[in-house]
């Protein structure tokens, strides 16, 4: 099948969806938004009104609808809060389709449109420590806003989604069925991953004491939405993973995804370093942010945050290479592979400087 074709399909397939949803008008324009590695997402553009569309994965999230639920229950509640004064940031609520709901089921898939607020923009990369603190300043708001929200309420979308054991379950399963006979590339990284065993059990120790939270799980800066006009933070978006979990993964997420000199699939590992900068505008932000919302035990675990999402998304870039690539998106055969070099290379360094990096959270 050519790309023209596909782009016909594509079209016709966006036009039969957009007929669920009111206001849509025959002049309208599509195009894709935003490069994520899970689902598929297009901005409507008409005279009467622009929101956003988006395929939800469904081999990711086997159940659309609990990740429709968890989100209509946290805006509900985030914009309780921003009505009494305690979220400053804008809410993004889902819209409802024609048939009553904020999930559509068709035969192309599961669809769900959500609101679009006109003069924002996205970031891919953070750039300066200012704008590291505002990214740890919204998300903070965001944990903090939620704070008071029974964590239970909320369905768990992907099971042990940022449970270290289970995923290195995962991955010693892949390797022993090595589905696609990739095991010999990559088998020192995986001698590597099982050799960090203080590591994993000190992990183990810490989740059996930490206090459970509203956690957001993907805490990538292009999970922001800054202003036009300040260039400042203003709302937090895709809250696909948002689940009952630990303040030290969304930091950690943070750390992961802000703290690299290079892209998570840069190859010049040579080349990386830890912006130190970086890391203590996102400490400051954060925990200034949260206030007497956090306690001593979290804030002392934001350190082990810091190494576990870098060591964790590693063994799952691993787990999918192994597994033949069935999760995440990619450009190429060792696109995984890729991935999770990077990955464990800044955990490693991440590791080596930990002294240092405890000292920055312990003084903020």
């Amino acid at each position: 099948m050519n790309k023209k074709t596909i782009e016909n399909e594509l079209q016709l397939t966006l036009e039969t969806v957009l007929e669920y949803y009111p206001n849509s008008s025959t002049e309208r324009s599509t195009s894709l938004l935003g490069n994520g590695l899970i689902n598929h997402t297009y901005l409507i553009k008409s005279k009467e009104k622009s929101f956003v569309l988006q395929r939800i994965n469904d081999h990711v999230f086997q159940q659309p609808w609990l990740v429709t639920r968890n989100a209509d229950l946290i805006n509900q509640h985030l914009l309780l809060k921003k009505q009494q004064g305690y979220y400053p940031l804008a809410t993004i609520s889902q819209l409802t389709n024609k048939k009553n709901d904020t999930l559509l089921q068709l035969d192309s898939g599961y669809w769900r449109a959500i609101e679009f607020i006109p003069c924002s923009y996205s970031v891919e990369v953070v750039e300066t420590p200012e704008q590291a603190e505002s990214v740890a300043n919204a998300f903070a708001e965001f944990n903090a806003a939620l704070s008071d929200f029974p964590a239970e309420q909320l369905s768990e979308i992907i099971p042990d989604f940022h449970h270290l054991a289970h995923r290195l379950q995962q991955l010693t399963e892949a390797i022993n069925i090595d589905k696609v006979k990739r095991k010999p590339h990559c088998q020192a990284l995986i001698n590597y991953c099982f050799e960090q065993q203080e590591f994993i059990k000190e992990v183990a120790d810490l989740i059996k004491v930490l206090p459970v939270k509203v956690t957001h799980n993907d805490t990538k800066i292009n999970n922001l939405l800054f202003s036009s006009n300040t260039h400042k933070a203003i709302a937090v978006i895709d809250l696909d993973t948002c689940m009952p979990g630990f303040l030290m993964h969304d930091f950690g997420d943070m750390v992961r995804t802000c703290c690299s000199n290079l892209p998570e699939d840069g190859t010049t590992l040579v080349q990386m370093t830890v912006r130190l900068d970086i890391f203590n505008a996102l400490a400051k932000g954060y925990i200034s942010t949260l206030d007497k919302q956090i306690s001593k035990i979290e804030k002392d675990s934001l350190i082990v945050g810091a190494l576990l999402i870098p060591f964790m998304m590693a063994v799952r870039f691993l787990t999918d290479y192994l597994d033949g690539d069935n999760y995440f998106h990619i450009k190429h055969q060792e696109h995984n592979l890729e991935r999770a070099k990077n990955q464990m290379q800044l955990f490693e360094l991440l590791s080596q400087q930990r002294e240092q990096l405890s000292k920055i959270v312990a003084n903020t």
